[in-house]
Order: C-alpha cells, then sequence, then structure tokens
C-alpha cells in the first residue's frame, strides 16, 4: 500500500532536541511491519499546531488530491493539529479524497461512530492541554517577576546573560557599555538625530551585535530601554498576530508573530543592582523627552510647510496648536477644536495666521540673539528661582517612580493574600521595595543639591555670548531658507505659548562651549546645510 508520514514539532526546542526523529522512527517501523510503501515524508519542523497554514502539510493536501498515495500515517491527532475544528476539517477533507488516516497511537481505529467520537475527544483533549500549558507557564512567570527574579534569556546590548539555578542574571559587558553611554551622550548632550548618531558610530568603525551597520530601530530600542538605567520590566509586551506582511513570507511558525505595548499599569518591574545601572536616570530621563519631542517635530507626510510645527501650545488648555489650511491661507488651530468629542470641554481659542504668528517669532528670537543681553537676564532671573526648586524634569520622573513602588507593593499585599507567594517571599520583595524606595530618595536630594551647584553665571554668560554671536553672523545670509529656519528654531525653541493675543517664546540654552554646541556647529555651516555631525574627525573608541 503506498504511504505518506506526516510529522511535526512545535517549537524550537523540540526541533533541537531531535524529538521530530523519535516520531519519524516510530512511524517508518510501523509501515515497514505492516507493508506500507512510504513514497513521501511531510515534515513541518518548528510550526505551530494551532495554523493550518504549514508548508508540508499543504504540499501534503496537494498531493492528495492527486492520489499519489493511499494513507496517511500520523502519531497521534495533535501532531496533525492542535485545534479541533481545524482537525476535524483535515480529516474529512483527506477522507473525502480517499485517503485512510492511520494514528499510531490508535492504529486499529477505524470509521465508526465510537472512534469517530474517540477521535474528537482527543483532539478536544490536546487543545485543552495547550491551553492548560500556556496558562501554567504564564503565572509560574509572573510569578517569578514580581518575586524581582530576571525573566528571558535575551540580554540587551549592553548586557550578557547568565544562566543560573531556576534563573538568571546579567553581566554587564564593559565594551558594549561605553557604547551605549556614548549613544545617549551623543543624542541627549550632542542632540544630534537618531540616524546621525548611526552615521557617527559608522565612522568610528564601532560595530553592532549583528550585522555591519547600526540601524535607527537598533538605536531607538537602546534609547528606550530603561534597564540600562537600572530597571528592566517583565509583562511588557503582548503576544499578538500580525495584520501584515511585510516581508511577504508565506508560513509563519506561530500564529502570534507580532507584539503589542500592554499598559503600562501592567508592567512589572524588576530592580537591578547597582552595578548593573550603565547610565542614570537623569540622562535616561532625558532621552525619553528628546524621543517624544523628535516626534512632535517630525515632518513625515507634511503636506504644507509649517516653521512652528510641533512648537505652538495652547496657553488655554496646553493641548498642541495643529497647522491647517483655510481659503488657501495656512493657520494653527488648537488641537481641542478638531476633537469629535473634547475631553476637557472644547477650547475656545482662535484660529491664528502661520504667515504672522511666524513672523512674530522669528523676529523676536533674531531680536533675541543679536541681544544676548535679553536672554542673559531672564536666564539669571530663573537660576535664581531654581536654587530652591530641584530639577522638575528628573523629579516628575523620581516622583513617578515612588508612586509606582505603592503600587508594586500592593500587588505583592495581593500575591500574599492570594497564596501566590509565602511570607519568606513577601519580605523579600518588601525588602528590595524599600531599598528601591531609599534610593531614590536619595537620588530626589540629590537632583535638589546638583541643581543649586549648577553652572556658575560667568560661564553661562560666556558661552551664551559666544553661541548668540557664531548665529548672528549667520542670520542674515540664511534669507528665506525654510529648512534652515526651521532645523534652527527646532533646536533653539521648546515651546510657543498662545493665550489669547498673547504670545510666550520659551528657548533652550546650551551651558557648554559653542564649538560642542549644536547651535555653533549651525552656525558654521552654509545655510541650508545643516548636519549636526561634528565638524573633526572622531577620536578613535
Amino acid at each position: 500500500m503506498k504511504a505518506a508520514i506526516y510529522a511535526r514539532v512545535s517549537t524550537e526546542k523540540q526541533e533541537k532536541q531531535e524529538t521530530i526523529n523519535s516520531q519519524l522512527l516510530a512511524l517508518r517501523e510501523y509501515a515497514k511491519n505492516n507493508n506500507y510503501d512510504i513514497r513521501e515524508e511531510y515534515i513541518d519542523n518548528g510550526y505551530s499546531g494551532e495554523l493550518l497554514d504549514r508548508p508540508a502539510l499543504d504540499k501534503l493536501r496537494d498531493d492528495a488530491k492527486n492520489k499519489l498515495f493511499s494513507h496517511i500515517l500520523i502519531h497521534s491527532p495533535d501532531r496533525l493539529s492542535r485545534k479541533f475544528i481545524y482537525n476535524g476539517l483535515l480529516q474529512e477533507e483527506l477522507q473525502k479524497h480517499g485517503i485512510g488516516i492511520v494514528f499510531l497511537n490508535r492504529p486499529d481505529s477505524k470509521d465508526t461512530p465510537e472512534d469517530n467520537l474517540l477521535n474528537g475527544v482527543q483532539g478536544i483533549i490536546a487543545e485543552y492541554e495547550k491551553a492548560k500549558i500556556i496558562e501554567r507557564t504564564r503565572r509560574g512567570r509572573l510569578y517569578k517577576a514580581k518575586s524581582g527574579l530576571l525573566i528571558g534569556s535575551i540580554a540587551p546590548y549592553g548586557y550578557q546573560y547568565l544562566k543560573e539555578k531556576n534563573t538568571g542574571r546579567y553581566k554587564v559587558v564593559d565594551k558594549e557599555a561605553r557604547v551605549v553611554r556614548l549613544i545617549f551622550d551623543l543624542f541627549v548632550n550632542k542632540n544630534l538625530s537618531i540616524r546621525a548618531v548611526a552615521r557617527d558610530l559608522t565612522r568610528r568603525e564601532i560595530p553592532p551585535r549583528q550585522g555591519k551597520h547600526w540601524r535607527t530601530s537598533s538605536l531607538h530600542k537602546i534609547l528606550r530601554n530603561e534597564t540600562y538605567a537600572g530597571t528592566t520590566h517583565y509583562n511588557k509586551h503582548i503576544a499578538a498576530e500580525s495584520k501584515t506582511n511585510r516581508n511577504g513570507v508565506k508560513y509563519r511558525r506561530s500564529k502570534n508573530t507580532s507584539m503589542r505595548l500592554r499598559p503600562r499599569d501592567q508592567w512589572i518591574p524588576i530592580v537591578l543592582p547597582e552595578d548593573l545601572m550603565i547610565i542614570d536616570r537623569r540622562m535616561f530621563t532625558l532621552a525619553q523627552d528628546q524621543l517624544a519631542r523628535n516626534g512632535e517635530l517630525a515632518a513625515r507626510n507634511v503636506k504644507y510647510h509649517y516653521l512652528l510645527r510641533g512648537l505652538v501650545k495652547c496657553g488655554k488648555c496646553d493641548a498642541p496648536f495643529y497647522g491647517t489650511p483655510c481659503h488657501s491661507q495656512l493657520y494653527y488651530r488648537c488641537g481641542n477644536k478638531s476633537r469629535t468629542f473634547p475631553l476637557p470641554p472644547e477650547c475656545k481659542a482662535p484660529m491664528v495666521k502661520a504667515e504672522s504668528l511666524e513672523g512674530i517669532v522669528w523676529n523676536k528670537f533674531c531680536e533675541a540673539i543679536k541681544n544676548p543681553r535679553l536672554i542673559l537676564e531672564q536666564v539669571t532671573g530663573l537660576k535664581e528661582k531654581a536654587l530652591n526648586n530641584p530639577d522638575l524634569i528628573s523629579a516628575e520622573y523620581v516622583e513617578r517612580e515612588i508612586k509606582d513602588l505603592g503600587t508594586e507593593e500592593s500587588r505583592s499585599l495581593d500575591a500574599y493574600r492570594e497564596q501566590i507567594i509565602n511570607m519568606d517571599q513577601l519580605r523579600d520583595q518588601m525588602n528590595k521595595i524599600s531599598k528601591k524606595r531609599s534610593q531614590l530618595e536619595q537620588e530626589r536630594a540629590a537632583l535638589a543639591a546638583k541643581h543649586a551647584r549648577s553652572t556658575s553665571a560667568a560661564l553661562i554668560k560666556k558661552n551664551l555670548y559666544e553661541c548668540c554671536e557664531q548665529i548672528s553672523r549667520r542670520l542674515d545670509s540664511i534669507g528665506d531658507d525654510f529648512e534652515a529656519k526651521r532645523y534652527l528654531l527646532s533646536l533653539a525653541l521648546n515651546k510657543v505659548i498662545l493665550k489669547d493675543k498673547q504670545v510666550r517664546i520659551r528657548g533652550i540654552i546650551p551651558l557648554y562651549p559653542a564649538s560642542e554646541s549644536p547651535f555653533g556647529r549651525i552656525a558654521s555651516t552654509a545655510p541650508g546645510c545643516y548636519d549636526p555631525r561634528p565638524p573633526q574627525p572622531p577620536k578613535p573608541f
């Protein structure tokens, strides 16, 4: 009798353990003992039983339709499919083509109501078994994460994962850690774009962990990864079925090949030892703010040119102003006015002509650059106020982390009440939370002290005057170059606040020498050619 063999394993781990070979040996032995002539072996290595689209299975179905064999030998129904509905569909299709199905765990079964019932029950049990395995694994991982244990063996760039008994830990890779610090420094302190950071790393001949060139997506992941600041998270993403097929791949090994971000209150923080911190909290916070700002200023598919795109905020409701055309003219309009169901109530701020607002802001900016004394007066006044005020950006982040610790305490108590963890485990978790809170409170005090010891007034004045002098020499040559103006304002301005008929301009003042400032580099280039890369060759890393 002409026969075919079908075998499947669902995970790469099973594939490495060669469980597919054990299936094949048993099926070949059965075929030999029962006088089956094996014409073809169909093998799906590492494909989930929840999927109907599998390369070997599709080929088997096509060959069954063409009557290349009369029987199919399969180890058990769950190898054909882990879903009861798919299992029944495939068996019905094969029997329709006159193909007999022989399951090795029930070789003497026949097409009787009793055998069909048993086959259906086995399919339901297989589906139930898979669901239970997934649920047990999920709860076990959550328990470990809530206990402060590291979950996941794939270490981020800058770390190496070391396997230990029942868990694992990270170890800092010094060479990669220096690259991580360089990436944050270039992005935050040197104000380079992510693409410019990638070019800089390439020029320095610093290779990534994989491949030859740095990708912007890899740098995005590094800049957003809080692990470098001492806190990693579990339960951050949820596996989901991909709605797109970007690479044109016909077959996927599992159903859920895409990842979706969970709400932040579902993340489980795992505090790492201090010696694993590659950057400090302040640097990480500044990087997140810069990423958010870059997102607001991104051009993407902009149809009309707005000089202050992403910079204008409403002074009444704090919503961003968006550019909108009206009767062949360009305007800025409060974002709350365009909401279908505005929350808070609809803002009454009027639209503003883009030409008028942009002219006012640009003229005031030029006036301030040519008269740096005006800026220095503002900086001096703000510095005096800041002596009794910690850094607001970092302080806000620290306060949020302290609040999250309260949530973590509640979760630990809930886990103890539900008997998920015992008293010793609860005590260990509370000690870790207490230690982390103490660290955050020390950091909060350090931020206030650091702000009070800010750069001296003489140094601020020197650097400010140098930058303003360099930029002032080039302002006249910029002329009507929109991109030149746009890039300069995006670096110099923090936000433009509109309230009634008042316009308030908030800027960003560099406190480091003009030669190292992005403003100084802009001033030294030709109009329209604003490459944020350092002009001198980089030093070897």
